[in-house]
């Protein structure tokens, strides 16, 4: 006897793509109350506490230890952040792209304005996209100056 499907009306869905399931892998994988597991330990004997360690905790900088910031900025499916040079006018203007920015794009501009010492008038926001653009390439500062925030 063949077996019939439970709504025969709906077409079988294929299987998710590698791809895809590697970056819900990743995305899981960044959120730590995910990964973690719980683990209980009964000890019967108390232990003594640990000795000093040489370096003290609050001298060390971690990613809790950081503030969060109003801006994010995605990385592309390949896993490098969305900055590119553009060239245009037949090569004689030049010009660096910041993409896929998500919060406070304005913030964002003025942290590179007074990050890389540049003018106010060279970098400016395109508002229909929510890129920023500045004027000369500067890929290499600007991609310096993102990975010094973690992303």
């Amino acid at each position: 006897m063949a077996s019939v499907p439970f709504m025969p009306f709906l077409p079988s869905l294929p299987l998710p793509r590698l791809s895809y399931i590697h970056i819900l892998r990743r995305q899981i994988s960044s959120l730590p109350h995910l990964c973690q597991k719980a683990t209980i330990t009964v000890s019967k004997t108390p232990t003594p506490p640990p000795a000093s360690p040489a370096v003290k905790p609050s001298a060390q900088v971690g990613l809790a230890a950081l503030p969060p910031l109003p801006y994010h900025v995605h990385r592309t499916a390949s896993q490098k952040l969305p900055i590119y040079h553009l060239a245009k006018r037949g090569g004689n203007l030049h010009q660096t792209r910041i993409r896929k920015i998500e919060g406070n794009v304005e913030k964002l501009r003025e942290e590179i304005v007074a990050g890389l010492a540049l003018k106010e008038e060279t970098v400016v926001i395109n508002r229909l996209t929510g890129h920023i653009i500045i004027k000369g390439w500067y890929k290499d500062n600007i991609k310096r100056f993102l990975e010094e925030r973690h992303f």
